[in-house]
């Protein structure tokens, strides 16, 4: 017998912690998402990468190789496209690690990063799925 256990939406927000050291409080924005815009400019060369959890909670690590020191902005949006994290940098190697809390409450993750120089995007969209599978098995003993 397979079981599966959604993910349930909770009204509580989710939290982004960065690594290096700083709490950053959430946004309370309620905008859509933005729309994916074409990929060129400066911003096509970031990533985001699962690189395992801490404590339960997923990690992220966000590499964006910004060689010109433009200002940039990095948004996290929920399933629903709510803000929930947005931070400007100017880092030309922006190297940061992302800590998830209260990531079952969400089914979907977006990261998008934003160049302000040449008004380059790229999105990142984070889908998670959280099952639970029971197997039993019965047999015949003689």
């Amino acid at each position: 017998m397979n079981q599966v256990i959604s993910n349930t939406k909770k009204v509580l927000a989710l939290s982004i912690l960065l690594i290096s050291g700083s709490l950053i409080s959430r946004a309370g924005n309620n905008e859509p998402s933005e729309p994916v815009e074409k990929r060129t400019g400066s911003a096509t060369s970031a990533e985001v990468k699962y690189i395992g959890s801490n404590e339960g909670d997923p990690l992220f690590n966000v590499v964006y190789n910004n060689s010109n020191g433009a200002r940039f902005s990095i948004k996290v949006l929920d399933n629903e496209g709510h803000q929930l994290f947005q931070g400007v940098y100017t880092d030309r190697k922006f190297n940061k690690k992302f800590k998830v809390t209260d990531a079952a409450s969400y089914s979907k993750l977006i990261f998008v990063i934003r160049n302000f120089q040449d008004n380059s995007v790229q999105s990142f969209e984070v889908n998670s799925n959280s099952r639970m599978v029971e197997e039993v098995d019965v047999t015949e003993v003689k």
